[in-house]
């Protein structure tokens, strides 16, 4: 479930030409997950260090913080490791690092700096709220405008299989539309969900929303049998229980769901 908190009333600034070609501030709309939403500064660590590095590069990278409040048995330690080494993110005092607290929208505008050196995204808000959290749709927007589109983009994707139908996937490691995809943070997601997200090539930088899967499409029959069905998904196979239907190796198909399961559509085109 995705948390509710009230915040301060904010808004992010884009600087730029308008639609007339003068040079005038943007407002932007925001809202996506959760309005009043705040984020967490282990989130903003986990969509900074993505932004930096690679997967790969993360979860091989030498571990060099010694915060009390955070320990390498928790999902957020390798992105604050990251974060941290890369000196986009620092510590709320020389001990710790806070990662389950709020991220401030201070804290927000600093790091907003450090990914956008030209100063274009800036968040207005009054003085005196400075310390208050940033809602986490608000966060997200001003990221996805200073983010390295050549490594991290944005859209919606299915989750095919999760460890309940593939164990050897383990935790944290889902089947979709990328292939095999990490997501390592607090929101709980599984192949009930279809997600819009920022992504990079094998990991899920931020949600912004989760809903349910109406219909998977276009999938290929690998096998058929009683009682079920198996479909060719991103990195493999999977099964799904389904109604007796007439089908065949090589078939296409989409799989309809609702509260009473998975049925079958022949796709005849």
């Amino acid at each position: 479930m995705f948390r509710n908190f009230f915040v301060c009333f904010v808004i992010l600034m884009l600087s730029g030409c308008s639609l007339n070609g003068g040079g005038s501030a943007q407002n932007t709309v925001t809202g996506t997950v959760g309005e009043n939403e705040p984020v967490t500064r282990a989130e903003a660590a986990r969509m900074v260090s993505l932004n930096k590095y690679s997967l790969e590069e993360i979860n091989k990278m030498e571990r060099t913080i010694a915060f009390e409040d955070t320990d390498i048995s928790k999902w957020y330690d390798k992105y604050i490791n990251s974060a941290f080494t890369a000196g986009l993110i620092a510590g709320v005092d020389s001990t710790r690092f806070a990662p389950e607290e709020y991220l401030s929208l201070r804290q927000a505008q600093f790091l907003l700096d450090k990914l956008s050196a030209d100063g274009s995204v800036r968040l207005r808000y009054a003085q005196e709220d400075k310390d208050k959290p940033i809602p986490y749709s608000i966060w997200v927007t001003a990221f996805e405008k200073c983010m390295d589109t050549a490594v991290l983009r944005t859209g919606t994707y299915k989750i095919y299989a999760d460890s309940s139908q593939c164990k050897a996937l383990g935790d944290n490691y889902y089947i979709t539309e990328l292939g095999v995809t990490e997501y390592e943070g607090d929101e709980k997601i599984d192949s009930t969900c279809e997600i819009n997200a920022i992504v990079s090539k094998d990991a899920i930088a931020a949600l912004k929303s989760v809903n349910k899967i109406k219909e998977y499409t276009d999938l290929e029959v690998t096998e058929c049998g009683n009682g079920y069905v198996k479909v060719k998904v991103p990195s493999g196979v999977r099964r799904f229980k389904v109604d007796k239907a007439e089908l065949s190796a090589g078939d296409k198909i989409n799989i309809e769901v609702d509260e009473s399961g998975y049925h079958i559509k022949k796709n005849t085109q």
